[in-house]
């Protein structure tokens, strides 16, 4: 069967680390074009045609394309599944007659080589009439409107949760929240080849959802999306930003189906900081009241996501907010509304954990708020408000059925892991002597995985004509180790070794079916496609074994890829004979599905963080991080590792060192990586991982998703810390990231304008 929590080497690694690997970029071959857009310079404006007759005459400029020369239709828009087309709202690929963000695309060069075209780009004058550019706070209040038509900037609005007025409380806490916008900085930014087969094309995209490409570019293209083969070769990280449609693909593929030539854009790190989609971009109120002992009886939140300048991917996040906004209580009331507008940035899309990161931020914040209010310490606030073990599955406010979960003992480990008793003797002999002080932050969470209720995996496993297994699936990795672990899950069912087993992924002519790999869904979903089909296909080589070994199938044991009789050691098949007499047969030994889960999986954990503030120089040092997860039964721990390491990595620079900026104009300030700082290796932090292990009752193989944790729990966990370390010193206000400079400004401003009073009351 599957063996569970076994550490294999990753099968995906030799290549990549001896400079084997094949990205989208090392296809490029001498007859390919490069395409280099022109692109915005101002924010919102009414935008004049550019010229761009004396581009096209420039040494190796092959084409030049505005929004008229391709006249590509508007990518669709819509806020999220279930809610309404945001009408008027669509994207055009190439801006006509309004631009909306700085770097949205307005034209292309096409070229011999990268260099030329950039070159012939860079000539090309872009004449805006310039208009008032719209923020957040701006977008609500509606003077000026980005789609006039629409007659809003509001894309949609949803309130969610409890029936009937609140209980009472004998205490409140108010407390609001900036959570930043931030980029993925992924190590390959956005890269797109097509090139013409016959009469489509064959496409080759770092992508996480290629079995859905072939129908969105068809759609824009007018061809038929069977003739539109996608693959995606090594790809250089995703964290979601990789799973959305942007305005350049379908201007790359109609290029190439156009010029009938292969065509390459592979993005700039510019133009990823500047134009890619960023992540969260989200204000958060919160309200929350309950007992004076700390118990927590009713959450009340309103969160306003920023979707950037078209609401294709990023109105979506709020509404991934909602579902998980009740966190790990068992509260008696909980309303929560998100409302997602559209502004003059560049438009806003999924980023690792999308959407659970900001309610865990928020209610995580508002926990700490309710219990320094109460006079009680925040894990006993936690420990009084969680849902019981023993009342799962369980159904909140919001309709979400949590599967499964222990969330004391995951908040117990974690206190006893970081020896939160030291660390409080430490803070107050620190506090004492007036030293720079020291802050102790928790984070529970609950996370969603697995995306859309009712959204399925395809899986194929097959036994070829020589006995070897054949594992296809749609989950399409991004550095993951889907390879590994699912060559590990066939393997454990046929007793072969994981290295045997041949696996495709990511190529629709190879897999006929498909979703993508995201939120945390692959393998809940796409392991257990595979399990499933594994052990139907093992079935039928059992049975064909049956009547060659003239045995019954209950008597025979698969063992080192061989079929034996139970008590007759000499009589055995391998599964090339067995694949070799089913050929003969005309049986074919292979299965398919699209597998949907009983329920969506709900991960949780608890992490504790320790700060070191610098009073001086509003320097936060981190301490310690302890982080336990449960992300159900653990297939490869190795696996599991990796995936927590990389997202607490993101889940500290979003809480340390990332923001993207904006001025008052809606120019981007720090679109480059001197700027734009994330964490690297040279940081070390002083982190400790532990699990406890809670199955998933809602798939076969009892697994959660852990891919996104880190980015969701190591964020509030710091952000309290810091407010715990400050709090003798007044400050009540402060927001992500907690910079140097943000930290001094709040310590200076609570030092010689008094603090503002804490949010509470009876």
């Amino acid at each position: 069967m599957v063996d569970l929590g076994r550490v294999s080497v990753r099968l995906e690694d030799r290549p990549l680390i001896t400079g084997g690997g094949r990205y989208v970029g090392d296809l490029v071959d001498t007859g390919t074009l490069h395409c280099a857009f022109v692109r915005s310079p101002v924010a919102h404006g009414r935008l004049v045609p550019p010229d761009l007759d004396e581009v096209r005459d420039l040494p190796g400029v092959v084409a030049v394309f505005g929004a008229g020369d391709l006249d590509l239709p508007d990518m669709p828009s819509s806020p999220h599944p279930g809610a309404p087309e945001a009408t008027g709202m669509g994207q055009p690929p190439l801006a006509r007659d309004r631009v909306r963000y700085v770097g949205e695309p307005v034209a292309v060069v096409v070229a011999d080589s990268a260099t030329q075209a950039v070159d012939a780009a860079g000539m090309v004058w872009v004449d805006v009439e310039d208009l008032t550019a719209v923020d957040p706070i701006s977008a609500l209040e509606g003077d000026v409107l980005l789609f006039p038509d629409s007659g809003s900037n509001v894309v949609h609005r949803q309130t969610i949760g409890s029936e009937g007025s609140r209980p009472p409380a004998e205490l409140e806490a108010l407390i609001e929240v900036d959570i930043p916008r931030i980029s993925p900085v992924t190590i390959e930014p956005l890269t797109i080849l097509a090139r013409p087969v016959n009469s489509g094309l064959e496409v080759w995209c770092g992508h996480q959802q290629p079995a859905g490409l072939p129908a969105e570019l068809g759609v824009l293209l007018g061809l038929d999306p069977t003739g539109i083969r996608v693959r995606v070769p090594d790809v250089g990280g995703g964290f979601g930003t990789k799973g959305q449609f942007y305005p350049e693909y379908p201007v790359v593929a109609a290029i190439a189906h156009r010029l009938r030539r292969p065509v390459v854009w592979l993005q700039s790190r510019t133009e990823q900081l500047v134009c890619g989609t960023h992540g969260r971009a989200m204000h958060v109120t919160v309200r929350i009241g309950g007992d004076l002992d700390g118990r927590i009886r009713y959450v009340v939140a309103d969160m306003v996501g920023d979707a950037g300048a078209y609401p294709c991917a990023g109105a979506r996040v709020p509404f991934f907010s909602l579902p998980v906004m009740q966190g790990p209580y068992d509260v008696e009331h909980l309303e929560v509304t998100g409302t997602a507008v559209v502004t003059n940035r560049a438009p806003v899309g999924p980023y690792r954990g999308a959407g659970r990161p900001e309610a865990a931020i928020a209610i995580e914040r508002a926990v700490d708020a309710f219990a320094d209010a109460a006079g009680v310490l925040p894990e006993d606030v936690r420990r009084r408000s969680f849902i019981d073990r023993t009342n799962f599955p369980f159904t909140t406010h919001t309709g979400s059925v949590y599967d499964s979960g222990d969330y004391a003992t995951a908040l117990e480990l974690a206190l006893e892991t970081v020896d939160i008793a030291r660390w409080r003797r430490l803070q107050a002999g620190r506090r004492a002597v007036g030293g720079d002080p020291i802050g102790i932050g928790i984070a529970s969470f609950v996370e969603r995985a697995g995306g859309a209720p009712g959204t399925g995996e395809y899986g194929r496993v097959e036994l070829d004509r020589d006995g070897g297994v054949v594992v296809r699936t749609g989950s399409t990795p991004a550095g993951q180790g889907h390879r590994t672990v699912w060559s590990q899950i066939a393997a454990g069912v046929f007793s072969v070794p994981a290295g045997s087993v041949t696996f495709y992924t990511g190529d629709t002519a190879e897999v006929a079916d498909g979703v993508g790999s995201f939120a945390s869904r692959s393998a809940q979903l796409g392991g257990s496609a595979v399990l499933r089909t594994a052990l139907a296909v093992r079935n039928q080589a059992r049975t064909v074994a049956a009547g060659m070994l003239e045995a019954s199938e209950a008597d025979l044991v698969l063992v080192d890829g061989s079929f034996g009789v139970v008590g007759s050691p000499g009589a055995t098949v391998t599964l090339s004979e067995v694949a070799a007499a089913a050929g003969a047969a005309g049986i074919e030994l292979a299965a398919e599905e699209m597998y949907i889960a009983k329920t969506l999986a709900y991960p949780f954990g608890s992490y504790v963080a320790v700060v070191e503030v610098e009073r001086e120089t509003g320097e936060v040092q981190l301490l310690s991080l302890v982080a336990v997860d449960d992300c159900g039964n653990v297939l490869n721990p190795m696996i599991v590792e990796g995936q927590v390491h990389g997202s607490i990595m993101q889940g500290i620079g979003e809480a340390l060192l990332e923001e993207v900026i904006y001025d008052t104009d809606g120019q981007p300030m720090n679109a480059n990586l001197a700027a734009y700082l994330v964490p690297t290796a040279t940081q070390p932090f002083p982190l400790t991982i532990r699990r406890t292990t809670t199955p998933s009752p809602g798939n076969p193989l009892g697994v959660k998703g852990t891919g996104e944790a880190g980015c969701i729990g190591a964020p509030p966990a710091i952000l309290n810390a810091v407010y715990d370390a400050l709090r003798e010193d007044g400050v009540t206000s402060l927001n992500l990231p907690l910079t140097p400079a943000r930290v001094w400004e709040a310590i200076r401003s609570a030092r010689y304008e008094g603090p503002r009073p804490l949010a509470g009351g009876s």
